[in-house]
């Protein structure tokens, strides 16, 4: 639960702080808080983003959007900061800062969404228009309003999602799609902020939900990483108390295996990729920890509960791939299936589009480069300082059973000219490295506060003020960073998407507002679309970017 906190002793030793009001009376309140705080900052920022009125066809207005949208997260989190300083003194301080992560923790993928609405501001359209995977999931979604149909093969969650919305809004499958990415994308940091508050406190949730999962924050297809984001720290949690089994309750146990089990279900209703690289690692970790001397039955018990509510919840799914028994065959070979297999640092994902130079890019020490070395002494770090913490156990179990299945099918690839989707691998590997520098770092303070020495200064409220301050600022940048590569661009980057949105057609046959006012009209499909992109190269500032129009 929320109100969870961990004792300096680690992540095995529950106990809970009461700065203010006793526990019972006051723990709903706080959970509710914390919950409606994130999703209300999040909130508050994308509806802001709508007033950033700018020519999104245009470099010099995607860059006053930009602008628009960091002044707009500045004046939040300055407030924020503001108030956290402010009650620093005050009994009320512990709950202020919490509720100040949970914002944080919103804002930053409020500003990636942001983003987008400014990119798509004038289409109708979502990212990629009825394109690729766009138009895959858009027929889906039709189809499954008209006739109730939908392939079998593929989660279901996110296509009724759009279905759903299509039907209450009486809007089309197209712009429901927009609204999905947009508050999918929204949702990313309070989903992540507030799944890794099952097990860390408001701070350390901060850092370890929101920065490792800046790279994969991706709003095109932003169901996929959103629940693998959720996935780990829910996985987490369930392992915990598996391994603290002989000191619960069966009524306790009960609650928490029914309450996992059906959180885990719905990830995999929406995306049931993570389950194929997750699941030789969960199965290790959880025998690694499980109580088998004092908790043998409480166990067992916490297992079963867990299983049969995940098998309920996800049962629509779940038996449909179970009676393919192996019949499902994925022989998509895009771009990152030809890249070196052992390369993870970065992705271009399954999106067509040129090279762009070598790949993977040269590294440093025998083509591996200094990020992926750092991270790798993180990884070690943490088995240093946490080897026998369930949290260490669980992301190195992920990670070497992700590593395996990944290069056996990898090795498997042209024997049965089959990917796999092997390549996807890649996310959660990453994911599970910066977890790990993180928990290195959690675990390392963890032992500095038992230098008496050093104690006060580690517990300061001050360094609690400073890191929230820091998160804002890298908060800001990356969201920005990350915001403006799905701005409309020309050229066969992640902004092609936006800009195919905008040239092309809508459902009600009128071209988007902004493509209008380019005066090259739009097209009806693909190769029309693309047939325009030369128009757009005269007078660009840089390759790929559209010129500035003087008004």
């Amino acid at each position: 639960m929320l109100s969870v906190e961990l004792a300096p002793s680690g992540l095995r030793d529950l106990v809970v702080v009461d700065p203010v009001w006793p526990r019972k009376r006051r723990r709903w309140l706080l959970i509710a808080g914390e919950v409606g705080i994130s999703l209300g900052a999040a909130a508050l920022l994308v509806l802001w983003a709508r007033g950033v009125e700018v020519d999104p066809l245009d470099r010099v207005g995607q860059v006053s959007g930009l602008a628009g949208l960091q002044l707009r997260f500045a004046l939040i989190a300055l407030a924020v900061l503001v108030v956290v300083v402010i009650a620093a003194r005050t009994r009320y301080a512990h709950v202020v800062e919490r509720f100040a992560a949970a914002a944080a923790a919103g804002l930053f993928s409020a500003l990636v969404a942001g983003a987008v609405v400014v990119a798509l501001r004038g289409t109708t359209y979502g990212l990629f228009a009825s394109y690729g995977d766009a138009g895959v999931v858009t027929e889906w979604a039709r189809s499954l309003v008209q006739t109730g149909e939908m392939p079998w093969s593929y989660p279901p969650g996110f296509i009724h999602a759009m279905a759903w919305y299509s039907e209450l809004s009486g809007s089309t499958p197209e712009a429901s799609l927009k609204v999905m990415q947009i508050l999918g994308t929204a949702v990313f940091g309070p989903a992540a902020y507030l799944s890794w508050r099952l097990v860390l406190r408001p701070m350390w949730a901060l850092v370890l939900g929101v920065v490792p999962s800046m790279v994969l924050i991706e709003p095109y297809k932003v169901y996929a990483n959103l629940m693998l984001v959720v996935f780990v720290p829910v996985v987490l949690f369930l392992l915990q108390r598996l391994r603290k089994a002989d000191h619960l309750t069966y009524r306790g146990i009960v609650a928490r295996g029914i309450g996992a089990g059906a959180v885990i279900g719905v990830v995999f209703l929406v995306y049931s990729g993570w389950f194929v690289w997750s699941a030789p690692g969960v199965v290790v970790a959880a025998l690694v920890v499980f109580p088998w001397r004092t908790g043998l039955w409480r166990g067992l018990t916490l297992v079963a509960v867990t299983t049969v509510t995940f098998v309920a919840v996800s049962w629509i799914h779940l038996s449909t791939i179970v009676s393919a028994s192996g019949g499902m065959v994925d022989r998509y070979f895009y771009f990152d299936v030809y890249a070196e297999p052992t390369y993870i640092a970065m992705t271009r994902g399954d999106m067509p589009g040129a090279l762009p130079g070598v790949w993977p890019p040269p590294g440093e020490l025998g083509g591996v480069g200094v990020f992926t070395v750092i991270a790798l002494v993180g990884v070690a770090a943490a088995i240093v300082v946490g080897r026998n913490r369930t949290a260490v156990i669980l992301l190195t179990s992920l990670f070497a059973g992700a590593w395996l299945i990944r290069f056996y099918y990898a090795s498997t690839m042209y024997e049965r000219d089959a990917v796999q989707l092997y390549p996807r691998s890649s996310a959660e590997l990453l994911y599970s490295m910066l977890l790990l520098c993180g928990f290195a770092l959690y675990f390392g303070m963890e032992r500095l506060e038992g230098v008496p020495k050093l104690r006060p200064w580690l517990g300061a409220r001050s360094l609690r003020i400073a890191a929230l301050a820091g998160m804002c600022v890298l908060i800001a940048m990356v969201g920005s960073s990350i915001g403006d590569r799905y701005m409309p661009r020309s050229d066969d980057s992640l902004g092609m998407l936006a800009l195919a949105s905008h040239l092309t057609q809508q459902p009600d046959g009128t071209c988007p507002a902004y493509a209008q006012s380019l005066g090259i009209g739009c097209g009806k499909t693909f190769e029309e679309y693309r047939a325009l992109l030369p128009q757009l190269t005269h007078n660009a500032p840089r390759p790929g970017e559209l010129p500035h129009r003087p008004r």
